[in-house]
């Protein structure tokens, strides 16, 4: 589970993160937020460290439980958008998983429109989380193609669904899409389509 007060302290270092984009402040009020930011971590660092998914004992160590870690998904990563996860259907009933996101200026790339670097990372973490549909374990990325069809627009809601093309022994290919979400179903408000192969390895 995630301390919601975390979870807020995250939120917070986000919004700091926009705001220190966006604009400038004076010397005065710079001096100062410097000042609280690092009573803040002198603060944070006085906890215990927090194990990662492959540090945990027992029996279910999966990356699925550190979700929340993740540079694409996770609350409690500052660097993440963070988009959210969570299993959905296509339209002619396979399943998928489905990642909404909403993106920033922080990840602005050409004008007004989110970085390609960044759509290739949101769509590394819905298909990569999308192994989970096969109900065996998940391997690494090994290949992954981005076709960008047209500009990703910032500020705007965001579906990327992911879904299972083939599944064997070892390898998983798994094919995904980004769309907007106010043009869920139309195929025009496709913005970019992926490919990728991932493989299970021995850890």
């Amino acid at each position: 589970m995630i301390d919601p007060q975390e979870e807020a302290v995250a939120a917070q270092l986000r919004l700091i993160a926009g705001q220190l984009h966006a604009g400038t402040s004076d010397d005065e009020a710079t001096e100062a937020a410097l000042k609280h930011l690092e009573l803040a971590a002198e603060l944070l660092s006085s906890g215990e460290r927090r194990l990662r998914w492959y540090e945990e004992g027992g029996g279910s160590r999966t990356r699925a439980r550190n979700r929340h870690l993740s540079p694409w998904s996770g609350a409690l990563n500052v660097a993440s958008p963070p988009m959210s996860l969570e299993l959905g259907e296509l339209s002619d009933g396979r399943p998928a998983m489905l990642g909404r996101v909403r993106l920033d200026r922080l990840r602005e790339g050409p004008p007004g429109n989110a970085h390609g670097g960044v759509v290739a990372g949101l769509f590394d973490e819905v298909m990569g989380a999308a192994q989970r549909l096969t109900g065996r374990e998940g391997g690494v990325t090994v290949r992954l193609r981005v076709r960008y069809r047209r500009l990703t627009p910032l500020d705007t809601d965001l579906i990327f669904r992911a879904w299972i093309e083939d599944d064997r022994s070892r390898r998983v290919s798994v094919k995904a899409e980004c769309v907007l979400a106010d043009m869920e179903s139309d195929r025009s408000g496709v913005t970019a389509q992926a490919e990728a192969i991932f493989l299970r390895v021995k850890r």
